[in-house]
């Protein structure tokens, strides 16, 4: 399922999926906080722990046992269903985070917190609405928007800082996918394309991209 999963996201980008997650996952949570030096978040099912040095970047990708096990047994590639969708969109966060950081340094491109979260949370929402209208789960289709980033809800032992950033790309991605959502259903206006461009932006690129977007629609409005 975790290979199905990347694989998906792959094609969606068009990106070579050069590394394989499974062959960096780690499920045990005690290896993983030794791992990640203390670094991860408590009572966290996913975490994507990074140890860079001037040898180059070690890597490795912790999803709780329980969580795949579940997911696994939902089969979300072949029926989602929206008691599994926090499942689902956990794992697709840590699978989001593993292949942005990887086609990151295979480019030699540094990446901040902030643009992975970003595009992390657009990836959530692209591949579970792709899945969903694959599926002909109008249902889904349309709440979905207002599932991911309407009613989200936010670690209440995160710091000032940790907060500002998972809030900022929520409202980013949020903005982003409300106005992708339609061209990403009906295959129309060169959605998926701007999609591809969108994936391979700097942070400051991707975040003048979405500011612009809404200025062109803001201007057209009025």
């Amino acid at each position: 399922m975790l290979s199905e999963l990347q694989q998906h996201l792959n094609d969606i980008y068009r990106v070579e999926g050069a590394h394989d997650v499974r062959d960096y996952l780690v499920t045990d949570p005690a290896v993983a906080k030794i791992l990640g030096r203390d670094a991860m978040l408590t009572n966290t099912q996913e975490s994507v722990l990074v140890v860079e040095d001037e040898g180059g970047i070690a890597l490795s990708v912790f999803l709780d046992r329980e969580l795949l096990d579940r997911l696994g047994a939902a089969n979300p590639m072949t029926k989602l269903r929206a008691n599994q969708l926090a499942d689902l969109w956990t794992v697709l966060e840590g699978i989001s985070h593993f292949n942005y950081i990887v086609w990151s340094a295979s480019r030699e491109r540094p990446v901040t917190l902030l643009e992975l979260e970003l595009q992390a949370e657009v990836d959530k929402f692209v591949s579970t609405l792709l899945l969903a209208v694959e599926q002909g789960d109008r249902d889904l289709v349309n709440r979905l928007h207002g599932w991911l980033f309407d009613q989200v809800s936010f670690k209440a032992e995160l710091e000032p800082e940790q907060y500002e950033r998972y809030r900022a790309a929520n409202e980013y991605a949020a903005r982003l996918c409300n106005g992708l959502r339609q061209g990403l259903i009906d295959r129309s206006g060169g959605a998926m394309e701007e999609l591809r461009r969108f994936y391979r932006l700097t942070q400051s690129e991707k975040i003048s991209h979405i500011h612009s977007r809404a200025w062109a629609r803001a201007g057209w409005q009025g």
